[in-house]
C-alpha cells in the first residue's frame, strides 16, 4: 500500500476539519443550556482556524485542497442525545489526534510542523473540555 503524501494528509484533515465546523455549528445551534453553547462556540472556533491554518498551509506549500468536507456532521446529528453527539464529536478530534500524530512522524517542513502541532494543541484542548462537560476526565 502507498504511503500517503504530505499534501494527501493535509487534505485529508482539511477535509476533516470542514466537516467539524459543519458539525460543531449543528451543535451550537441544539445547544440545550449557555454552558454547552459556550462550549460548543468554542469548538466550532478551533475548527474554523485550523481549516484557515491548513489552507494557509497548503497554499505556502503551492499546493490547493479539494473543496470538500467530509460527512462527519451528519452522523453526529444522527445521534439522539446530547450527550452521544459529544462523545462522536471527541471522537473525531481524537482522530485528527492521531492524523496529525502520523503526518507529524513524517518530519514535514518546520512551518508544516509548527502548523500541525498547533491544530493538535487546540484539538487536545478542547478533547478535555468535551471531557470535562461530561463529566469525563479519561
Amino acid at each position: 500500500m502507498n504511503e500517503p503524501t504530505l499534501h494527501s494528509r493535509i487534505v485529508t484533515l482539511l477535509e476533516a476539519e470542514r466537516a467539524g465546523v459543519f458539525a460543531a455549528r449543528a451543535l451550537l445551534a441544539a445547544a440545550a443550556d449557555s454552558t454547552q453553547k459556550d462550549l460548543m462556540a468554542l469548538i466550532l472556533d478551533g475548527e474554523r482556524e485550523s481549516c484557515r491554518v491548513l489552507g494557509r498551509t497548503l497554499l505556502g506549500m503551492g499546493l490547493r485542497g479539494s473543496g470538500k468536507a467530509g460527512d462527519f456532521a451528519q452522523k453526529v446529528m444522527a445521534l439522539e442525545g446530547p450527550g452521544d453527539r459529544l462523545k462522536l464529536l471527541i471522537k473525531g478530534q481524537e482522530w485528527v489526534v492521531r492524523k496529525i500524530d502520523e503526518a507529524l512522524q513524517t518530519t514535514p517542513p518546520e512551518p508544516v510542523a509548527v502548523s500541525l502541532s498547533d491544530i493538535r494543541h487546540v484539538h487536545e484542548v478542547n478533547i478535555g473540555k468535551c471531557r470535562e462537560y461530561l463529566g469525563d476526565e479519561s
